[in-house]
């Protein structure tokens, strides 16, 4: 019997812009890179409005040239 190990690699997380669904604005937050996804940090707000940004789509991404 194999044992199934689940390994659990820190994401890259970059600062970025992600569009808010409530107030309709972008405003930064942390991002994190899964696989060749882009997500938003799970337990965000919005700067605005104070919602939630775990449904929020990912805009811009800062990264330095």
């Amino acid at each position: 019997m194999l044992a199934a190990t689940t390994k659990k690699a820190n994401p890259r997380e970059w600062k970025g812009r992600v569009y808010c669904y409530i107030c309709t604005h972008t405003v930064e937050a942390q991002i994190w890179q899964r696989g060749r996804r882009f997500i938003v940090k799970p337990g965000q707000k919005c700067a605005r409005c104070r919602s939630s940004l775990d449904a929020a789509a990912v805009v811009q991404l800062d990264e330095a040239a």
